[in-house]
């Protein structure tokens, strides 16, 4: 405890304690009463804690500041809180009115790369934090102490002085005296780095297949083991005339006939019982608009990270172009063979009358 000399003017106290943002206390015997609850305010804003009195014996006022401050800050300096909240692994904070701590636990003062949590008395986000942060955090704060209401859970994105990021769960409430005036904010923070860096990640890996699978121009889709439809892209919803989303659930059944569902499942349940792929497999598929699609289909086990079968994942490729395509080659060959057929008595008559024609040339 630093003892500050009299003063008589509330804007030197002001100075003075601002300079020196720890345990304050005044005795001012000298001022008028009307000045006593303005210098109380002061001092709320700036101390941890205070006691303003007009008639105190100076080798009595430590004794009077100590007898106050443990009263009104018996929670925060009882050993039993502070052990539990230095066991927290959570971010453990109690702010005066300006943003500046007068309080907080261990992992607090570590997360600022400080080894004792006294050391955060008086310094405020500011002293740690990127100006912007720090100003969006004293906003926020001064914005519950306004309406007086708590914040739960609220996600934050702390970007500290050597440019680290983290990502807190936030929950914040107005900090009350034992008279009930609101002198502050208290709260906790808890780390949510690791967890939001696994959805910024999970969302990346989403983005890429979703953009994998709308850019194939085949049909991907990922079965259970009873065969209902868990992923599948644009190009077989299209053949089935719905969505990728409106198949999550359904079941072969709700769109093909009984005998190609039949043959589905019988080359899926192989794949389920032996693990072995299918591989280029030719279907015929019916469209929900009439079309017939050939298609080379191949099918391989879908595995969990444990390694079990749970499932199937299918790509089909539609290669009806290229039968048809096929077909009318087949068809062409045919027909030139037909020709020729019918051309090859005809060359061999021609071939005949020639000769005959040669013996009557003139010598």
């Amino acid at each position: 405890m630093r003892v500050l000399p009299s003063v008589s003017d509330l804007a030197i106290l002001s100075d003075a304690i601002a300079a020196c943002a720890v345990r304050v206390g005044v005795i001012g015997p000298d001022w008028p009463r009307k000045d006593l609850d303005a210098a109380r305010e002061l001092l709320l804003d700036h101390a941890i804690g205070c006691v303003v009195a007009e008639e105190l014996e100076p080798n009595a006022l430590e004794v009077a500041l100590l007898d106050a401050l443990a009263e009104r800050l018996r929670l925060l300096d009882n050993p039993f809180f502070a052990q539990l909240i230095n066991l927290l692994p959570d971010l453990v904070y109690f702010k005066d009115r300006h943003g500046r701590f007068l309080a907080g636990n261990l992992a607090l003062a570590r997360s600022f790369q400080l080894e004792d949590p006294a050391m955060l008395i008086g310094r405020s986000d500011a002293d740690f934090l990127i100006h912007s942060y720090a100003k969006k955090t004293l906003v926020d704060e001064q914005a519950i102490m306004l309406k007086g209401e708590r914040v739960i859970a609220l996600s934050e994105k702390a970007i500290y002085a050597e440019n680290k990021t983290r990502w807190w769960s936030t929950s914040k409430s107005p900090l009350y005296d034992q008279a009930g005036r609101m002198i502050g904010t208290f709260g906790f923070s808890s780390d949510q780095t690791p967890l939001k860096n696994t959805e910024l990640s999970l969302s990346t890996e989403r983005h890429l297949l979703e953009v994998l699978l709308t850019g194939l121009p085949d049909a991907v889709f990922i079965k259970d083991k009873a065969g209902c439809f868990l992923l599948a892209n644009q190009v077989i919803a299209q053949w089935l005339g719905c969505t990728p989303a409106s198949l999550r659930g359904r079941h072969d059944f709700d769109y093909y006939p009984a005998e190609f569902v039949a043959a589905y499942r019988k080359d899926e349940e192989a794949i389920l019982s032996t693990g072995m792929p299918l591989i280029n497999k030719e279907e015929v598929l019916r469209t929900t608009d009439g079309r017939e699609l050939f298609l080379l289909t191949t099918k391989l086990p879908y595995k969990n990270p444990s390694g079990e079968i749970v499932g199937i994942i299918g790509i089909c490729r539609n290669v009806t172009l290229r039968k048809e395509y096929d077909v009318q080659m087949k068809l062409a060959h045919a027909e030139i063979e037909s020709l020729r057929a019918e051309v090859d008595p005809l060359r061999n008559e021609v071939a005949r009358l020639t000769a005959a024609l040669a013996q009557f040339r003139p010598v």
